[in-house]
């Protein structure tokens, strides 16, 4: 990408990679003065500065992140090597400094004094609710530990953060590219998978070779008739790699240590502790609950494919009660696969045509407009606005308060993409207008030898007081790249799904933007419906599957300090006894599963939100999914309140009667409420 007078996101030190060096030079310099600041405000006789302390820990916080979460987008997603390089020397900086202002006394002992003080005006709701989110995160660093047990903790982090990005990049990557997968006699074993693909596969010998975690071997798995070449493809993609296995032990390790450095006895207990579940046993009831529920649907799924495999075997359908065969996991997408295709009819059209990606984003801005007066608006970029041109701006529209945020689209794959759809928040939105800069301490001219920040004079917001930040977000999938010949880009329904980010309902909203890409011919609904039921033929299996994975990482977050955990040995147990496939000799799956480092212990949210997303949209919107009274109490009761309130509260407050009173409660009881709902 050229340099530009235009910066990354129009912000305008982002002009080339090495602006990052003085940017965070700045940022430090910057935040150092507040923390003096915040830390000397419990000695003004005035009160002025105590009164301020939130407002600053807030500015503090935004000051740091915004360059934190910047450079996480760019280390991610910019195919410029030189950007990335730059962004990950500035992000290990700033966290690391992050983690020593997480043990900071001075800071601690000013918010205190903050919430002990009788001040006039009084702390708003808000700004309570902000103070004891600091204050529990001061809590969660070992606040109240001796100095060189804090200094532990912020060493532990450090070392956590290198650890989480090996681990990140060996995960997203698959496995290492050697050895190859070798497929002997592939034109007996391959067969099913058509003459041009197995002349394409390089040979040594008589031998095929496969790259690990390719196309080519997810092909395999899929479509090759013998279940060895399914075996070879399937063990060639998860095999137990020991370097990446002790990278995955040692980050679950040094974990459990920095639990017992905060006085806990594992990794949960300090994760749950500010999270609506509260501790690990209360996520073992929900994850119980679900695993009791959907297991034996699961079973039942795999029983139905085994009667297939079967029937593959002998060339009929098996008798009932008839004795059937091992069912692996390498047979699991070939015969789910044959299952969709026999159903099928030959004459069911395909329903890529109907969601292109322009049409399923006008979709969802119409969706948002007829729930909540939002819409979603094209906007050309300007040169050096964005990190490779395939990336979109759309801006958030308001029909009150007109332009609320940006969003920034990065939808297609290419080369070096990390290929799992992901959600970064760049900036916040925050007011800034009464940001007291001139208090800060720092002499007119300090930023001259770092030049300008990241910082904005805000926008005005029609029915509110001051200038607000506008908040910019980035979407990021791996969906397939536009046609060159100007096609527009077709999503499968999975991808639909993806774009949505689980929002599932939107099947009941799909005549807003389900028209064919060069008709406009809406799409028929009988024919949405049967791809829905061939979708979903073993969704029980699938969410079978999450439950097994959130209580994996529970089990490896249980980790006692100083105990030794075989990672594998953990998985193949678990398989054993609550999984409905066996697990594979040689194989480690669980360095593939990347969630363990951003989510540690809390992956079984996605299952706890799909479960409260069932029953909110049971009470709101099941009768008329577009209602908009429906979508403003929505928006009233949960969504305006960001983090000023209680989520359990939240949750109750929309379910609403005695249920509702029941679930704000937030104790045990609450999480086995909310396992009862399943997933639906």
């Amino acid at each position: 990408m050229q340099d530009s007078v235009f910066g990354l996101f129009t912000l305008g030190p982002l002009t080339h990679p090495k602006a990052l060096r003085p940017l965070t030079q700045r940022t430090l310099v910057h935040a150092r003065a507040i923390v003096d600041r915040i830390a000397r405000a419990k000695d003004d006789p005035s009160g002025r500065e105590l009164r301020l302390v939130v407002k600053n820990l807030d500015r503090l916080s935004d000051l740091l992140c915004g360059v934190i979460d910047m450079c996480e987008l760019v280390r991610n997603a910019h195919p410029d090597s030189r950007w990335v390089k730059e962004a990950d020397n500035t992000y290990e900086a700033l966290c690391s400094y992050m983690n020593e202002l997480n043990t900071d006394r001075g800071l601690f002992e000013a918010l205190v004094a903050t919430l002990e003080a009788d001040m006039s005006p009084p702390l708003s709701h808000a700004e309570k609710q902000v103070a004891l989110t600091f204050l529990r995160d001061f809590e969660k660093s070992g606040i109240d530990l001796p100095p060189e047990v804090r200094q532990r903790f912020v060493e532990l982090s450090d070392s956590l953060l290198v650890l989480g990005r090996t681990f990140l990049s060996a995960a997203s990557s698959g496995p290492s590219p050697q050895p190859y997968i070798e497929i002997p006699e592939p034109e007996k074993l391959l067969h099913g998978l058509g003459s041009g693909f197995i002349n394409s596969l390089p040979r040594r010998g008589g031998v095929a070779l496969v790259q690990p975690g390719s196309w080519e071997s997810q092909m395999i798995i899929r479509f090759a008739r013998d279940g060895e070449a399914r075996r070879l493809a399937y063990v060639g993609n998860s095999r137990a790699e020991p370097d990446r296995i002790a990278v995955l032990e040692k980050m679950l390790s040094e974990r459990a240590e920095l639990a017992g450095v905060l006085g806990k006895s594992n990794w949960a207990e300090v994760a749950l502790v500010d999270k609506m579940a509260k501790n690990p046993e209360n996520v073992e009831g929900f994850l119980s609950s679900l695993a009791a529920h959907h297991r034996q649907q699961a079973l039942g799924d795999v029983k139905l494919l085994q009667r297939l495999k079967s029937a593959s075997i002998t060339g009929m359908a098996p008798p009932a009660g008839a004795r059937l065969p091992p069912f692996n996991a390498w047979d699991r997408d070939h015969f789910s696969e044959q299952y969709v295709s026999a159903l099928a009819p030959a004459s069911l059209a395909p329903l890529a045509p109907y969601f292109s990606a322009g049409t399923v984003l006008r979709g969802l801005s119409r969706l948002f407009t007829k729930l909540y007066g939002i819409s979603f608006r094209p906007a050309n970029v300007a040169p050096g606005e964005v990190w490779h041109p395939s990336v979109r701006r759309l801006d958030v529209i308001d029909e009150q308060e007109g332009l609320i945020g940006v969003i920034y689209c990065d939808l297609f794959s290419r080369q070096g993409k990390p290929p799992n759809a992901a959600h970064y928040t760049v900036r916040c939105s925050r007011r800034v207008d009464d940001d007291d800069l001139a208090g800060d301490g720092l002499a007119p001219g300090w930023d001259s030898r770092f030049g300008p920040g990241l910082e904005t004079e805000g926008d005005q917001m029609p029915g509110k007081e001051g200038r607000y930040q506008l908040p910019i977000v980035v979407l990021t999938t791996d969906f397939g790249t536009v046609d060159e010949a100007g096609q527009p880009a077709l999503l499968g329904w999975h991808e639909v799904e993806t774009l949505f980010h689980e929002m599932g309902h939107a099947m009941h909203f799909l005549g807003l933007f389900a028209e064919h890409y060069s008709t406009g011919e809406p799409l028929p609904m009988p024919l949405l419906e049967s791809h829905l039921r061939l979708q979903q033929s073993f969704a029980a299996l699938e969410t079978h599957g999450q439950i097994v994975m959130a209580m994996l990482d529970q089990k490896y977050h249980l980790l006692a300090p100083g105990e030794e955990v075989d990672s594998s040995a953990v998985y193949n147990a678990l398989q054993e006894s609550i999984g409905v496939v066996p697990p594979v000799e040689g194989t480690a799956w669980q360095t593939q599963f990347g969630h363990l480092y951003g989510y540690g212990a809390t992956y079984y949210s996605y299952l706890f939100d799909r479960a409260i997303a069932s029953k909110v949209f049971a009470t709101l919107f099941a009768k008329d999914p577009l209602n908009r009274e429906k979508g403003e109490e929505f928006k009233r009761k949960l969504l305006s309140w960001g983090g000023g309130r209680d989520p359990w509260e939240m949750v109750g407050d929309v379910v609403g009667g005695a249920e509702g009173e029941a679930v704000a409660k937030g104790d045990q009881k609450s999480m086995e409420l909310v396992g009862g709902w399943h997933i639906k």
